[in-house]
């Protein structure tokens, strides 16, 4: 199963989602932002990512869906 982020419900699945989400692609750990915005979040440090972005979030056991609590 491919990355997603889980924000109060809604599951994003595409670096431009969550960028988009996040309020700046910058935000994004990992990605050279040049044709892979529409490709699923593997391309990404999720955990990096919201770690600089997000207030607080957890990891669903070993899958790869994070949930950021707001």
């Amino acid at each position: 199963m491919c990355t997603q982020v889980q924000f109060n419900g809604i599951l994003y699945s595409t670096p431009r989602q969550l960028a988009a989400r996040l309020g700046a692609d910058w935000l994004l750990e990992g990605s050279d932002r040049h044709g892979e915005m529409e490709w699923c979040l593997c391309v990404i440090d999720v955990p990096r990512t919201l770690e600089r972005s997000a207030p607080k979030w957890t990891r669903k056991g070993r899958s790869e869906m994070f949930v950021v609590a707001q």
